[in-house]
């Protein structure tokens, strides 16, 4: 049986390699060759791989058939729909006091909130669905105070479940399957117009509460939150007790993040077993200790009691989560348990982990794409074999002393073999995790939990005992919050790691593994000493490579030897662009084109160098592209500085991120036509954060930052590499840049305005970005540079109709353009015409809402591209 339960395991992983979801005759000949494996008995054991593929498969097929046809083509075409359905988020109400305890917990500005909450369709314009399937939406500015279990009739756009895809970032589109939803999009308050004195709704009908009743969960929360006082740790409160972290700040995370704590706030095994082991143990000895004379009494068995109430109460709190993944995980293992204990069956750690992991493929399949699944089963695994691999050391000594040593052991062992795990999903590692979780795990589950449920159970008999009990955790939490805080503020407490750093991680957790947990098998002295040299070695050599990249990142080569002859080339019939010198050993170098959406970020990377065009857009929410995307992917490819970051123009989708940037990485030059751009960039963080610590230190990293102007005048080599700025001709800087601080755009920079730069290295293959310029600008080009020619051509205005006209393509003659571009985007870009002009030149059209992140790769053999969906994460659960 454990095998079997091993390979449909295996199976369901497997499956998730495939880059297309089979169609259904494929699946159904799958399950004919499961079938016919279990009818043959020496392969029957095995059978359970095709199982397991065959479930997985099945599901997601269905996941990707639970829109109609008909609906995605309306979704493509931006139509309005009127659907209805029952709220399935639960809501934190933005009261005045809500916004007193953010402004109280965060130095980050209190923005207009934007409802955000998952929706279970049911009918759309009017038309009763066989199906139901589940949306995910936001709502600005809305006009009905959404509560979980509410039924609405809403006016929304929709498009299909999409995501950013990025190497190296959170992949959007597999947390919305995950979470079963198939379709993304906002709702419209219908614009009112008046008419002869009549209102009337231009488009729709008005949004409606149709059904206003909502769920216990919904209103214990409400309750509860109206309770809750004014204090920094209340998100964290609300965290414990209900699974709501919507209200964690930046600072709460950074805390949790570098002392390795975030697992405490999340509703997982360890408050589900923490809550059924102490219900347990309660319920036996109160009866123990309670005289029971009657012999109905004592005829019974009060062990089952005990553990329906302990099934009991951890179901309520798994509800009071939602239902989440973690507790759905917790709950079933906890229900197999106490069954195998009632009906005297012995379950071993490795069955029942494997029964676990199968009732949750049934229930959840898609679980399996998200980090905490294999971190929860890989943080238990670890459990049992540590229990067993020190169980005679374990088992000497008092109680109390066991309970210790108990304690540390599975502390260390979760701490040094998590890392791993942690440093794949998370790219980082923190090395004060091991402090921070030796004292937070046993003070939270022994005084901050329990006090935090007990308030919630208090509430329905007594408010008053309630908010006792609240100001007990709240306590609680703050004299660790202050220990956690100053292991937070540690020198390295927190170290990204990039990709290769990453495995080199793995790779010696692989090793100690099997040194500390299997050498007790069949390894010889002999051989435990060559695998203890093997890695030291493996170690020093890491250590070595990383301490020899930082010291060469510290000095770097004199720019006299690294610049190369710049020439600029005669209009009058000659090439215009750079004459560089050919170098006998050429030097493959990177255009990361990222996927940001309607915006722009290039990445110009060579030698572990790297040059950024533009920096995609940042949100009112506070959310910026730049942070989301190209961070964390110079933070994989271990690029910690930028040597240049050339902004197009101010439009926000162009230069929305470079605050974010300044703050978050070392940023050697600054080139833009926006003069005021820094200022206005200094002004965003003095408003943003006026009482921060290190406020002075931005201040100074901002304002010592150079800003060139991007003219013909300012064209540079970098890493053999020319770079030729062709646009503008003369500079143009916006002299009110700094009032629009906090506005769409930060200065009045218009589309013509883009630095337009040809990019050339020493065998002639040529880059050309071209920001927003229109067909008048590509005109001015084509009369400037009349010898001009491209090999990768950067789509000008993401594809416009008013760009890309007939005679610059044909001039330009580009192999490859890279179009930037959102998904299903309101101005439908790149518009239709435009991609027939590609198309008609031959040229190859990638466009970044189709393909995701595009890496192009010029070395000695030419010129190669690579794409998210078809070459980098070429699986169907990720695209």
């Amino acid at each position: 049986m454990d095998w079997w339960l091993l390979t449909f395991f295996l199976g369901a992983i497997l499956s998730l390699f495939l880059p297309e979801v089979p169609a259904i005759f494929q699946l159904f000949l799958l399950l004919c060759l499961a079938i016919g494996f279990y009818c043959h008995k020496r392969l029957r054991s095995s059978s359970g791989i095709w199982f397991g593929a065959c479930w997985l498969l099945g599901q997601a097929y269905l996941y990707h058939h639970q829109l109609p046809s008909d609906l995605i083509e309306k979704m493509q075409k931006k139509q309005l729909f009127v659907v209805a359905g029952q709220v399935l988020t639960l809501q934190v109400n933005s009261t005045e006091k809500l916004n007193e305890t953010i402004a109280a917990t965060s130095t980050q500005p209190i923005t207009a909130l934007t409802t955000r909450f998952n929706f279970r369709i049911s009918k759309i314009n009017q038309l009763q669905l066989s199906e139901p399937f589940i949306i995910r939406l936001s709502w600005q500015n809305a006009t009905i105070a959404v509560a979980q279990g509410q039924r609405l009739m809403l006016n929304v756009k929709l498009k299909p479940a999409h995501g950013l895809a990025n190497i190296g970032t959170f992949n959007y589109l597999s947390w919305l399957k995950a979470n079963n939803i198939v379709a993304t999009g906002y709702v419209v308050n219908p614009r009112k117009s008046s008419k002869h004195g009549i209102k009337r709704f231009n488009q729709g009908s008005e949004n409606q509460l149709l059904v206003a009743d909502v769920t216990i969960r919904q209103q214990l929360f409400q309750q509860y939150q109206s309770l809750t006082p004014t204090h920094q740790l209340t998100p964290i409160l609300l965290a414990l007790a209900f699974g709501e972290r919507s209200l964690l700040n930046p600072e709460h995370w950074q805390v949790l993040q570098a002392t390795g704590t975030s697992h405490l706030i999340a509703i997982s095994g360890l408050h589900i077993g923490l809550l059924a082991g102490s219900a347990f143990f309660l319920v036996m000895l109160f009866f123990n200790y309670l005289p029971l004379q009657n012999s109905r009494w004592q005829g019974l068995n009060i062990r089952y009691f005990a553990i329906a109430m302990s099934i009991l109460l951890a179901t309520i709190y798994a509800y009071l989560a939602g239902f989440s993944l973690p507790t759905q995980r917790a709950l079933i293992m906890l229900n197999l348990y106490w069954f195998s204990r009632l009906v005297a069956i012995k379950l071993s750690a490795k069955r029942l982990m494997l029964v676990t992991v199968f009732f949750l493929l049934i229930v959840s399949p898609f679980s399996l794409f998200t980090a905490s699944f294999w971190l929860s089963f890989y943080a238990v695994a670890i459990i049992f074999v540590s229990l067993w691999r020190f169980k005679s050391w374990l088992t000497k000594g008092s109680p109390l002393w066991r309970f210790f040593k108990g304690l540390f052991v599975i502390q260390l062992a979760l701490t040094v073999m998590l890392m791993p795990i942690s440093a794949l999903f998370f790219q980082q590692v923190s090395l004060v995790s091991l402090l921070a979780n030796i004292i937070a795990v046993p003070w939270m589950s022994f005084v901050s939990i329990p006090s935090a449920l007990i308030s919630v159970m208090l509430m329905p008999l007594s408010e008053q005992l309630s908010l006792w009990f609240m100001m007990i955790s709240l306590q609680s939490l703050t004299w660790l919050w202050s220990y956690l805080e100053w292991l937070s503020k540690q020198p390295y407490a927190l170290i990204p790691l990039s990709f290769f750093q990453q495995m080199s991680i793995l790779l010696l957790a692989i090793l100690g593994f099997f040194m500390l947990y299997l050498s007790c098998f069949y390894w010889s002295r002999r051989v435990k000493q060559g695998i203890a040299i093997l890695l030291v070695s493996v170690l020093v050599l890491v250590l070595f490579s990383v301490l020899s990249l930082a010291m060469l990142r510290s000095h770097p080569v004199s720019q006299a030897l690294l610049q190369v002859p710049l020439l600029l080339a005669e209009q009058s019939g000659q090439d215009n662009g750079m004459i560089l010198a050919v170098t006998p050993n050429f030097t493959p170098w990177q255009v990361v084109f990222f996927d940001v959406g309607q915006g722009l970020a290039v990445l110009i990377q060579r030698n572990k160098r790297a040059i950024l065009y533009d920096t995609g857009a940042a949100y009112p929410s506070g959310f910026t592209l730049s942070e989301a995307v190209i961070l964390p992917y110079l933070q994989y490819s271990a690029i910690k500085t930028l040597d240049k970051v050339i902004l197009s123009h101010s439009d926000n989708d162009h230069a929305g991120g470079l605050k974010n940037l300044l703050e978050n990485i070392s940023i050697d030059e600054v080139i833009s036509n926006d003069a005021s751009i820094i200022k206005a960039t200094m002004a965003i963080t003095t408003a943003n954060n006026p009482a921060t610590i290190n406020l002075t230190s931005t201040k100074a990293t901002l304002s010592n930052t150079p800003l060139i102007p991007c003219q013909p005048s300012q064209s540079f080599t970098w890493q053999g590499l020319a770079f030729d700025i062709l646009w503008p001709l003369t500079p143009i800087s916006s002299a009110d840049g700094a009032s629009k601080v906090g506005k769409k755009n930060i200065g009045r920079q218009k589309n013509d305005d883009s630095c337009v730069i040809l990019i050339t290295d020493s065998t002639g293959n040529k880059l050309l970005l071209t920001g927003d310029i229109s067909a008048k600008v590509e005109r001015q080009l084509l009369k400037l540079y009349p010898q001009l020619s491209v090999d990768i051509l950067q789509v000008p205005h993401h594809g416009s109709k008013t760009s890309s006209s007939q005679a610059f393509l044909r001039q330009l003659s580009p192999q490859i353009a890279l179009v930037s571009a959102g998904y299903l985007n309101r101005w439908h870009m790149p518009v239709a015409s435009v991609s027939q002009r590609y198309l008609d030149g031959n040229i190859v059209l990638l466009n970044s809402a189709d393909l995701g992140q595009i890496i192009v790769t010029i070395d000695e053999g030419g010129i190669s591209k690579q794409s998210y969906v078809d070459d980098l994460r070429p699986f169907w659960f990720s695209r």
